[in-house]
């Protein structure tokens, strides 16, 4: 069970945000029902576990229960709707270097919502705009991963056990640092997350729409689209899916 106290020592004033719940359908549809209620910026939903947890396009997201990180933020950016795929990317890149930086953990961002370790899949986020909120959900596999070879824990690969409330309050930490500045600094942002993307340079296949198209990629653009090099043209993916190597 997620430590309330040891949370609150850790990190007195996200815990003031903090809306617990041993169990939700889901921590997104929650965080979407305060956001309407008038909550304030950076209000945090978290639970033990989900029952309809879903990931980017409808797809479920799994998680045993006290295994990860599920939870939701709301949001209220200085930022452009036409910029909000910025920052699943923003978020990505505060997750991944805490995991660089404090776990020495070799962590890479996949375009647009993945955090990826070995290749594995670690985190999933979920960006939702909804009138003038955003709501950023976020799963991470702490302890243990859901079953299925393309998928892996922190637990997996730290050097020492890993404390859920610590990663919470770091991850937490970064994900608004680095929300707040891709609103003014996101070509700066944009450095830094392609030197740790895990695409750049890659040839994938993709479906955009209900086509399917193959090139190698170029980099990010400043409104947080695929650049593609696709039949000696780069063009910019808004929406993707189904990438693969």
């Amino acid at each position: 069970m997620f430590d309330l106290r040891q949370f609150a020592a850790i990190a007195p004033d996200f815990y003031q945000k903090l809306h617990w719940h041993e169990q939700l359908e889901s921590t997104n549809d929650e965080a979407h029902r305060l956001a309407e209620d008038g909550v304030e910026h950076a209000t945090i939903v978290l639970a033990e576990h989900q029952t309809k947890g879903r990931g980017r396009r409808g797809a479920e997201w799994m998680s045993g229960s006290g295994d990860g990180l599920l939870f939701s933020v709301v949001l209220r950016p200085q930022l452009e709707q036409r910029y909000y795929g910025r920052i699943a990317l923003a978020a990505g890149l505060g997750i991944a270097l805490v995991l660089i930086d404090e776990f020495s953990i070799p962590a890479r961002v996949k375009w647009p919502n993945d955090i990826l370790i070995s290749s594995k899949k670690c985190c999933g986020i979920l960006v939702e705009a909804s009138n003038d909120s955003v709501v950023l959900g976020v799963g991470l596999n702490v302890l243990n991963a859901p079953r299925g070879d393309e998928f892996i824990a922190i637990n997996d690969v730290a050097s020492e056990p890993v404390s859920r409330e610590e990663i919470l309050a770091l991850v937490l930490a970064a994900i608004m640092g680095e929300v707040d500045r891709c609103a003014e600094n996101f070509a700066l942002q944009l450095n830094r997350i392609e030197a740790i993307s895990y695409l750049s340079g890659k040839k994938i296949t993709f479906l955009s729409g209900e086509q399917q198209h193959q090139g190698s990629v170029v980099g990010i653009g400043e409104d947080g689209s695929l650049l593609v090099r696709t039949n000696g043209r780069l063009r910019q993916f808004a929406q993707a899916s189904d990438i693969q190597l």
